[in-house]
């Protein structure tokens, strides 16, 4: 049992939600090699699947509908939503697929986005033609998805050069200095490329602690002549376009921007500055000059150079890193964890800096991960409990990982055509959360917010790197969105299946619970159906109060029936906080 409560443990982490047969699976190669290796085979294995492609799969989801992707006026844009469900549920690189949801949530970008949910396709020259303009926002997620074979300086170029960052952060479009005509270029991209996306404000050492001056203040990372400086760089975009080389050509979401070069700034006359230098500066890097004939090469040169200052600034790795275990495994990682991690990233003991895969297994191979529970043995009765550390070592469940993990948990087939398994993107509305449509590029929530009032009783310990805790899932977490959730979860459990509208019909995707069902006819056996499901909904987490209580409330009503008393019993484990909150 010690190894599958470990197994169902690391699962929750690394995968959209454990289920029956992969702890079974997990927890035997456990007892064959032990926990450290076993799971870091398990990585290996999931790193070597071919990526699943959300663009492919929104593409066939349509064939199977009988439409096409730029078929008009039913709203064809949502079938974006119905691939990341069925992706998310039923996908074999579970892993893969889990990091790149972490991925999504730090390089944000959100369908609010210009042109981002139109159904319409355009030539683009030679013979080409774009992808549908919805399709767009279904390739940055592939983009991540297969950029995590590579280091984060790689992703930061495709995250950079893709059209719907473009247009999301206005860096596509974004002109030289006119000074005459008093226009400077856009530092919008500039801005969240630093603070989002690499090295966040303050100077940070290498265990995530903020760092001080002799005074006792934070130190900056940039100031606003930075800001300006990448605004400069990151001038010249386009969409790609294989006949027409003006500026402005039409969208074109499915390739990475091009740069034209009489928009780029050439460090000619954009100060009003008459000794402004001829040359960029990226945190103390000075980037080679242009040449007086500039071609896109140059161009393309210099803002590698200038993604590399970024890339190699030592604040990236603590940065990114708290940011990936917050998404992965809890809102406050302590300074060890951290420096372990960060080492990992800066060398991956091959000299590389960034490796991505290397990273996300320092992350879900370390120690710290399952020490927020200690299984232990105990007789009288034989059993196994889990005694848990809670607060630094927990975070409470992102709501679609909450829906993701009792879904897959609960055996499930669906209804639809080809196996598809699909949720409504108007579950959005209820949990505050929904894939694709993050509110702003800070993401649903902030890494560093904290539920207001005092935390009455607990003092962090000297573990912790900013003597103070988080808990970003909190965010949207409030009255309305709590009551929605939980009314739905009810409505999921009581059910025994879940069923929304598609662009098509409906999706109906049905638990088989058959033998919980059958233990479930006998009293005695209310102990069997909780392990199983605290198993796989709690990591086998749940208090032996949250149990107890459970357990009288079904004794309480010996008139039940067996298929009530399972529902009960499930819907009451779902919505127990040994549930909500991960440990």
């Amino acid at each position: 049992m010690k190894a599958k409560v470990r197994a169902a443990q690391f699962l929750s982490k690394a995968t959209f939600g454990p289920t029956q047969e992969s702890i079974d699976s997990l927890a035997r190669r456990i007892g064959e090699v032990g926990y450290k290796r076993a799971t870091s085979q398990w990585i290996d294995q999931q790193f070597d699947l071919q990526p699943t492609s959300h663009e492919a799969v929104a593409r066939d989801i349509i064939h199977v509908d009988g439409r096409e992707p730029n078929t008009q006026n039913i709203g064809v844009s949502l079938y974006r939503y119905q691939a990341w469900w069925h992706i998310a549920l039923t996908s074999e690189d579970q892993l893969r697929q889990r990091v790149a949801w972490a991925l999504s949530q730090i390089f944000v970008i959100g369908d609010s986005g210009t042109g981002f949910n139109n159904d319409d396709k355009r030539s683009i020259g030679g013979g080409r033609a774009t992808i549908t303009d919805w399709l767009g926002m279904s390739d940055y997620y592939d983009m991540l998805a297969e950029g995590i074979d590579g280091t984060y300086r790689e992703l930061l170029e495709d995250v950079t050069y893709h059209p719907c960052m473009g247009d999301w952060l206005s860096s596509r479009g974004n002109r030289k200095a006119n000074i005459s005509a008093g226009r400077f270029p856009d530092e919008n991209y500039a801005r969240e490329i630093m603070q989002l996306f690499s090295v966040g404000l303050y100077h940070l050492h290498q265990d995530g602690r903020l760092m001080t001056d002799e005074s006792g203040n934070l130190i900056p990372t940039y100031d606003n002549e930075q800001i300006k400086e990448l605004g400069r760089l990151f001038t010249g975009f386009k969409y790609k376009h294989y006949s027409r080389n003006d500026f402005y050509v039409p969208r074109n979401f499915g390739e990475p921007m091009e740069i034209h070069v009489a928009e780029h700034d050439n460090n000619l006359n954009y100060s009003e500055d008459p000794n402004a230098p001829a040359s960029k500066t990226v945190f103390g890097t000075v980037l080679p000059p242009l040449p007086s004939a500039v071609t896109q090469a140059d161009v393309k040169a210099e803002i590698g150079a200038g993604l590399d200052a970024i890339a190699n600034h030592p604040n990236v790795a603590p940065f990114i890193c708290r940011l990936l275990i917050q998404r992965m495994v809890k809102s406050n990682p302590s300074r060890a964890y951290l420096r372990r991690v960060t080492r990992i990233f800066n060398d991956n003991g091959r000299g590389v800096r960034g490796d991505i895969k290397a990273v996300v297994k320092a992350i879900l191979t370390d120690p710290e991960l399952y020490r927020g529970q200690r299984v232990v043995r105990r007789r009288n009765p034989t059993r196994v409990d889990v005694i848990v550390r809670g607060t630094e070592y927990s975070r409470l469940r992102e709501p679609i990982l909450r829906s993701t993990s009792l879904i897959r948990a609960m055996r499930p087939t669906t209804n639809y055509a080809a196996g598809y398994m699909m949720l409504s993107n108007s579950v959005g509305g209820e949990f505050g959360q929904m894939p694709f449509r993050s509110p702003s590029v800070f993401n649903f929530y902030l890494p560093d917010y904290q539920p207001p009032g005092d935390l009455i009783g607990y003092t962090p310990s000297r573990r912790n790197p900013y003597d103070s805790l988080v808990a970003p899932e909190f965010q949207i977490l409030n009255g309305v969105t709590a009551n929605k959730m939980l009314n739905r979860f009810r409505v999921w459990t009581y059910r025994r299946y879940v069923e929304y509208g598609m662009r098509k019909g409906t999706c109906r995707i049905t638990f088989h619970l058959e033998p919980e069902l059958e233990l479930a006819r006998d009293l005695d056996n209310l102990d069997e159906i909780l392990q199983r499901f605290d198993l796989w909904l709690c990591n086998g987490s749940m208090s032996e109060a949250t149990k107890t209580s459970i357990k009288n409330a079904i004794a309480s009503e010996p008139s039940a029936s067996h298929v009530e008393r399972l529902e009960v019993i499930l819907n009451a484990v779902v919505l127990s906080p040994d549930c909500a909150v991960e440990q």
